[in-house]
């Protein structure tokens, strides 16, 4: 009900603004319930106590300074994880992972040593409650969303997030930050 939504301080609170939200909220819902419906079936299957389940996300929610932005409604995903007798139902991290991290993460949990050039690291520590201090930041950076300027140009971004400030620094603030005003590529409309 989009009447119950309260928008955050960085939006207007228009009905316009708050059925979007709700939308939002709604797509969570089926995600949740289609999740739910794949965990049963590989319970179902005998398989689920054999499983390693990941549930992320590749940006933060479509409203602005979300998706394509280094701001925190762009950058926090989700991430859950079950694996049977290794991560302890319900345990919860303040850690900072990038999603850098799940390639040598997977890699860890099935066995195999990380390659040397990947730049993440694996946080199977942090999933079985082991604290790492190193984990207090994480590094953040924009280059391009979508072909949306002539040229492709990109609008840079760089970041770093701890647990009590958002540092971004804009190396070209000259340039539009969601795409030229002329549409250029067929993303839609500006």
């Amino acid at each position: 009900d989009p009447a119950k939504v309260r928008a955050p301080a960085s939006l207007p609170d228009t009905p316009e603004v708050r059925a979007d939200i709700a939308a939002s909220l709604t797509a969570v819902q089926i995600a949740d319930a289609t999740i739910g419906t794949a965990i049963a079936e590989l319970e179902k299957r005998g398989l689920l106590e054999n499983t390693i389940i990941v549930h992320t996300s590749d940006n933060g929610w479509q409203m602005p300074h979300g998706l394509a932005h280094c701001y925190d409604a762009g950058t926090h995903v989700p991430l859950a994880v079950r694996w049977p007798g290794k991560v302890q139902p319900g345990s919860v991290s303040r850690a900072f992972i990038s999603l850098t991290d799940l390639a040598p993460t997977f890699l860890e949990m099935a066995g195999v040593k990380s390659w040397p050039e990947m730049t993440g690291r694996s946080f199977v520590d942090v999933l079985q409650g082991r604290l790492d201090a190193t984990r207090d930041h994480v590094f953040i950076e924009r280059e391009r969303h979508a072909n949306v300027r002539r040229g492709d140009l990109s609008y840079p971004v760089r970041g770093i997030r701890n647990e009590r400030f958002l540092y971004l620094r804009n190396l070209r603030p000259d340039r539009w930050p969601a795409g030229d005003p002329e549409l250029h590529f067929a993303v839609g409309p500006f």
